[in-house]
């Protein structure tokens, strides 16, 4: 306000610092974005001011360094905007993602107490501020004490998006500020996607969600970004803004991750903002959010791992068996399982065994939603870890066990039918011997009709190892074809 008129700020410049100050003289709480290219949309009147460059410790944006009111060289297509929290606030911290905890409740600012203070109450307020989750403090940080503030007991399950969302209650007694350290890494978050676990993939930087370029966005990338968000392994890389385009930045391109980076930001790639992509090329990934395999020889072999609690635990192999495996192998969009793997095959797992005596059907989306106990009751040690071997680029659909089916196999990126063209006794020979399944019994079956509307007329000489290895013709998309189908001794 100048002049007896309002007016907008220029983006020139403009960053989280600015943002900072913004959210403190506004009252506020802590600062989550800075948003550039009139997001809330354009102001009218004066720009009145431009180059703003706060250090934050300012109580008013007019005191950071900044043009002299008025002079400017933008138009209100960059008007800045800012995203405050609202309901939080980190105090007296190193940076915005660490500090003494506040909330504002019934018009005003509380200290938050440290006697009750637990990982979900910190959870969701690094959550809130887009600072990651919190790090472990076996001392807690000491941020100062708020001497002039009331105090509040909170209490969070955990999945809350804000902490004015959690149960609260006023004390009169003296209480310890509670403190939380937030990673402030660049957190990332899955957006638009059908769980929390899929979706355009966004990294935060500078006060901003920005999304990544799709060049060289490949399985290394994604398995870094499922494991980073939490959510088990990697089951498809997505290109060319799948799940829609982004706004405002892009901010990675060129990604080259070995897959064991802790953080997608820890990977090479051209700098932050360094690209030359639009929002078409946006990427995006899918994860198996609460099942992983561990230590196998594949992406379709391992130790078998569910997330509960948001832990991982193992799964016991009381009662563990090739329907069990079936459920896992088809969660994971790794076919048809071949083997269920007992004794810790895959080595032993840590920490809890969240599953025992699973008892499927074989039909089952998930294993949780098979016939069990509760999650963590066992008689189990980890050397009864239980695990599978699936078939990764063939599966057999509709089938009377899991030796018969519709033949269906994995190839440039996705499951398509055999033809029933050609189909013979080599290839279904082939096929057998792939599933573990013995000697074909019949080539052709009524298994139902696939859903695809593409498919490969296959020809093998009987001989490989997979179907994958035979000679494959696609046939073009949208014609109609008879699907293959086989029926094994099911003996070895």
């Amino acid at each position: 306000f100048h002049r007896d008129s309002w007016g907008t700020v220029c983006d020139d410049h403009w960053s989280i610092t600015n943002a900072e100050v913004v959210c403190r003289e506004m009252d506020c709480g802590t600062v989550i974005e800075a948003k550039r290219g009139a997001f809330f949309g354009e102001g009218k009147e004066q720009i009145w001011l431009d180059d703003v460059q706060c250090t934050g410790s300012e109580s008013s944006i007019l005191k950071c360094p900044h043009r002299a009111l008025g002079v400017n060289n933008c138009g209100h297509g960059e008007d800045a905007g800012v995203v405050c929290s609202d309901f939080v606030r980190l105090m007296n911290g190193s940076n915005r993602c660490n500090g003494r905890v506040e909330v504002y409740q019934g018009g005003h600012w509380k200290k938050v107490c440290s006697s009750d203070w637990t990982k979900e109450d910190a959870n969701v307020v690094c959550r809130e501020i887009s600072c990651g989750s919190p790090l472990s403090q076996t001392i807690p940080s000491h941020f100062g004490e708020a001497h002039n503030l009331n105090g509040v007991k909170t209490h969070c399950v955990g999945n809350e998006s804000s902490i004015s969302e959690c149960s609260h209650q006023d004390t009169s007694e003296s209480c310890t500020d509670a403190t939380v350290v937030c990673t402030n890494s660049k957190p990332i978050r899955l957006v638009n996607g059908t769980n929390r676990c899929s979706g355009r993939v966004e990294v935060y930087h500078q006060g901003q969600w920005g999304t990544v370029c799709d060049d060289r966005w490949g399985m290394q990338e994604a398995a870094v970004t499922c494991r980073e968000m939490n959510c088990g392994n990697a089951l498809s890389v997505k290109y060319k803004a799948f799940f829609g385009g982004g706004r405002d930045q892009v901010w990675l391109d060129d990604i080259e991750c070995t897959g064991h980076e802790k953080t997608i930001a820890d990977c090479p790639h051209r700098g932050f903002g360094e690209h030359d992509c639009d929002h078409s090329e946006d990427a995006g990934v899918v994860c198996s959010e609460s099942v992983r395999l561990m230590n196998g020889t594949d992406s379709c072999s391992g130790r078998v791992e569910v997330l509960h609690d948001g832990q991982w635990g193992t799964v016991c192999d009381d009662e563990w068996d090739i329907k069990d495996a079936q459920v896992v192998c088809r969660a994971m969009d790794c076919g048809t399982a071949q083997t269920a793997k007992s004794g810790a095959f895959f080595g032993e797992g840590q920490g809890d065994i969240w599953l025992d005596d699973v008892n499927c059907f074989g039909n089952e989306t998930s294993l949780q939603h098979c016939k069990r106990p509760s999650f963590g009751e066992n008689n189990c040690g980890h050397s009864e870890d239980a695990g599978v071997i699936c078939s990764a680029t063939i599966r057999l659909i509709n089938g009377t066990d899991e030796c018969s089916g519709r033949v269906e196999l994995h190839h440039g990126g996705h499951w398509a039918s055999a033809s029933s063209v050609n189909w013979g006794m080599n290839e279904a020979a082939v096929v057998c011997r792939e599933m573990n399944c013995g000697d074909p019994v019949k080539v052709l079956g009524s298994y139902g009709a696939g859903g695809e509307q593409r498919g490969y007329q296959v020809s093998c000489s009987g001989r490989e190892t997979s179907l994958t290895l035979c000679s494959l013709r696609e046939y073009p998309s949208g014609s109609r074809i008879q699907e293959a189908a086989v029926q094994c001794s099911g003996e070895m």
